[in-house]
């Protein structure tokens, strides 16, 4: 199976897996329901708090490596922008 890498926009190798990034959680807090004894009543308490993914990328080797090397600031205008555009890429790419 191939992919095309989220940040590099690269198409990875056959037989090559994307790594899953998580690129933005949020806090969460579960709840379960319980019977009270007493009141024989159902109650809703809290069962724990953790944080759940909001938003995950498919990245290569290469793409997690550029990932860990932005800043808080540069990871944020990435999420913000998304996708770069084609004619970005190809502006990128015409040094040669």
């Amino acid at each position: 199976m191939s992919f095309r890498c989220q940040i590099t926009k690269l198409q990875s190798e056959k037989g090559s897996g994307p790594l899953r990034l998580t690129v933005l959680t949020r806090p969460r807090t579960y709840h379960k329901w319980v019977k009270n004894e007493e009141t024989r009543e159902w109650q809703k308490v809290v069962a724990g708090e953790g944080y759940e993914t909001v938003r995950e990328i498919s990245v290569s080797a290469e793409g997690a490596e550029i990932w860990a090397s932005w800043s808080d600031a540069e990871r944020e205008l990435y999420l913000k922008k998304g996708i770069v555009s084609r004619k970005e890429r190809s502006e990128d790419h015409d040094d040669t």
